[in-house]
């Protein structure tokens, strides 16, 4: 198996709209979309509302066909061996769709029978899943009486039971609480560890900042940016981030002789009550010389409160988008 797992190149898809009965018009959700993800990765796919992250998740799982260009699996274009390629994926959507009144073994059962898996290898396959997602005590329990974090477990377990080589996530951690959040994310990082490549599509950015390897961020149905996380890191390390300082007896003078250091500049000043509240942009690295050079002048430093870059930074100025929309 090559290293590049998944390749999109040139993926078009036109939605049609119609008015009583009529084409009236086409809506391009993907225009000449190209990425890859090799094998071994955590890809976070991010974009804004109807860049056309959803469309591009239904094409690669076969949920919808291509306009133009290709999708390939292993080298192997999906429209040639529709059936191959569906078996190396595992999918997990947003909206989870399970039988309230099956157990997890019965669901388990039901979905194996349509990759035609032997039922030794669903009895061994489910029970290792089950208990992997930290569902072992749960198995003989009705769907219809789980959290929604258990129902995501499980589906996830449908989605891993064919042992797939890809496994896609569409927002997984909609809907979770912090605990469930955590408890997913930690099952995400031992799948990959032992070998499965991930593409996660979500809004959270902390969260893929905190899991994914490589990142893709598409707008207007374009690949406008594909990184490695480590990658963002280093861009977000040499960004001058915004400093807060709640001080007293701060002067013009203190202003203007912080002003004339190179790389650091004040943005905004501030008089609440008897402090005074200012906004600094710098490199983190002059902090220590600002903090120095305010108190050796008789400023008094009451709060400090550094807000440094981040993914969500960076994806604001790969898609203009604006922090107050």
């Amino acid at each position: 198996m090559s290293a590049r797992l998944l390749e999109l190149k040139d993926v078009q898809k036109d939605y049609r709209t119609y008015r009583f009965g009529w084409e009236v018009g086409r809506v391009k959700a993907l225009n000449k979309l190209s990425f890859h993800v090799d094998k071994g990765e955590i890809f976070g796919f991010l974009g804004p509302n109807g860049a056309g992250k959803t469309t591009t998740i239904k094409c690669i799982v076969g949920i919808l066909n291509c306009d133009g260009g290709s999708i390939r699996i292993d080298g192997v274009n999906i429209e040639d061996n529709r059936l191959e390629s569906k078996n190396m994926i595992g999918f997990l959507p947003e909206q989870i769709g399970l039988y309230g009144g099956l157990t997890p073994v019965d669901t388990l059962r039901y979905y194996g029978g349509f990759y035609e898996l032997e039922e030794e290898i669903i009895e061994e396959r489910g029970r290792n899943l089950l208990k992997k997602l930290g569902l072992a005590k749960d198995t003989e329990r009705p769907v219809r009486g789980f959290s929604l974090g258990m129902r995501k477990r499980l589906a996830l377990a449908v989605a891993l039971l064919h042992n797939p080589e890809i496994l896609v996530l569409d927002e997984p951690t909609s809907g979770l609480d912090p605990r469930g959040v955590k408890a997913l994310r930690n099952v995400l990082r031992e799948l990959n560890e032992d070998g499965l490549t991930i593409i996660l599509s979500s809004h959270a950015l902390p969260e893929i900042q905190e899991i994914c390897t490589h990142i893709g961020i598409i707008d207007q149905g374009r690949m406008i940016r594909q990184e490695t996380i480590e990658g963002i890191r280093e861009e977000v390390k040499k960004t001058a981030i915004t400093l807060s300082l709640r001080v007293k007896n701060f002067k013009d003078e203190d202003a203007k002789r912080i002003d004339r250091k190179k790389g650091v500049s004040v943005i905004d000043q501030t008089e609440v009550g008897r402090h005074t509240q200012i906004l600094l942009k710098l490199k983190e690295k002059l902090i220590p010389w600002v903090t120095d050079t305010l108190v050796s002048n008789g400023v008094k430093i009451f709060s400090i409160e550094p807000r440094k870059n981040s993914l969500e930074d960076v994806f604001l100025k790969e898609t203009g988008s604006d922090t107050n929309d």
